[in-house]
């Protein structure tokens, strides 16, 4: 009985974690669908949330057991050197410290890496992959209701990345989970490549059709072969029908994608970037790092307006952002953590979890050469999170079959 309530408390925490960082994450878009909404009401209501996902974080950190010297090693390196670039920036006024707690690129990114102590403890990890299938239906219902959430670009790209990335270890782990938790997670990505498309988000496409097809892949590679064979035919006539069927509606898709296929948005960004980094490049600028890079006041056709700005604290590139905080010495340091984990979970695991912990960590590092920005969203905990997962022997070495009676217990069977 104390066990069954243990593992109830757990649940409330995890859930309350996700809705409190997601709720967190979506503070702008509700902002954008109701308009002149108080200033003071929207701080009150982040820093609320703020308040109740350290909280609740704190109950689910665990008694995590360095199962890798090299891990141990490196990652207090890592998060050594997170606290040198904190240091190096911390604000000296209430405004500056204000903006660093409610930005959500800024400070949370160095302290998000304690997420690979949330995972380890009996359901956690697992009530964490359920709260994932409630932001799958939230994301389709709140899609449904209001279109304008994935077709217009001013709250598209912070919605969909709240509400669907995580859809995709749902169906990294199709096995495990029914048929109706895989087909949801499956459209949710189809809604959100079709809204990037739309909107001409070319680093949104790249992310989602990787993610897609690396369920895909795992799907197929469960099927034997007459299977395989049987459903070519059936695919083939579905795909010639919808093309068929959406000959006249393609186009409206691809319209604007068309047109930005070849567009350069960042050449210049770029340049005025590593000219302001020149002497920067070994240890960054700290938490507070900026560069020279003018911008006027514009209005955009799709309703985004950009702010007048002489210096940028953020270059909209997972990698560049790591380098204007930290310079070389965090990106070297992020990798020695990052890559190591990925192919540990990809290549030396028995299940197919701790594989689909290895793919989100290899496809967040290749989404941070585009933009994967590391930033306050359920994303990028669920990345490290991934990362402690990988790291950890016990968890590599389970068996499928073991790894399913955990979700079976938490109802995704």
């Amino acid at each position: 009985m104390e066990l069954e309530a243990d593992s109830q408390k757990t649940k409330v925490w995890v859930y309350l974690f996700v809705f409190s960082i997601t709720f967190y994450a979506s503070i702008q878009v509700i902002n954008w669908q109701f308009r002149n909404l108080s200033s003071t009401i929207l701080g009150i209501v982040e820093l609320t949330c703020i308040v109740s996902m350290l909280f609740c974080g704190r109950k689910l950190f665990n008694e995590f057991e360095f199962e890798s010297h090299y891990f141990k090693f490196i990652y207090f390196l890592f998060f050594t050197y997170q606290i040198v670039i904190i240091s190096r920036g911390i604000p000296h006024n209430y405004p500056t410290f204000k903006y660093n707690l409610q930005s959500d690129f800024l400070l949370w990114p160095s302290i998000i890496p304690l997420a690979v102590f949330m995972g380890k403890n009996d359901h956690t990890f697992f009530y964490f992959i359920k709260s994932f299938y409630f932001l799958c239906i939230g994301f389709l219902l709140f899609s449904l209701i209001n279109p304008f959430l994935i077709t217009q670009r001013i709250t598209a790209e912070t919605y969909v990345h709240t509400f669907a990335f995580t859809s995709a270890f749902l169906l990294l782990n199709e096995r495990f989970v029914s048929k109706k938790v895989s087909v949801l997670a499956f459209i949710s990505l189809i809604v959100a490549i079709l809204s990037f498309t739309y909107l001409a988000r070319r680093n949104g496409i790249a992310s989602y059709v990787g993610l897609l097809s690396m369920g895909l892949y795992f799907i197929v590679r469960r099927m034997n072969v007459s299977t395989i064979i049987k459903l070519f035919p059936i695919v083939v006539g579905a795909v010639i029908l919808l093309l068929l069927a959406t000959q006249d509606f393609l186009p409206k898709i691809t319209g604007k994608l068309n047109e930005r296929l070849n567009e350069d948005t960042r050449s210049d960004v770029f340049f005025n970037f590593f000219k302001g980094m020149k002497d920067d490049m070994i240890f960054g600028k700290g938490l507070n790092g900026s560069y020279y890079s003018p911008i006027s006041e514009v209005l955009t056709d799709d309703g985004v307006v950009y702010g007048e700005v002489e210096y940028r604290n953020v270059i909209e590139n997972g990698y560049l952002q790591l380098l204007l905080t930290g310079g070389y010495i965090n990106i070297v340091l992020f990798l020695l953590v990052m890559l190591p984990a990925a192919l540990l979970g990809v290549f030396k695991s028995s299940n197919q979890l701790s594989r689909a912990c290895g793919i989100i960590i290899f496809l967040w590092l290749v989404d941070m050469t585009v933009y994967g920005m590391p930033r306050l969203v359920m994303q990028y905990v669920l990345v490290w999170m991934a990362v402690g997962v990988c790291y950890q022997k016990s968890y590599r070495q389970m068996t499928d079959e073991e790894i399913q009676v955990w979700f079976k217990e938490v109802g995704l069977i």
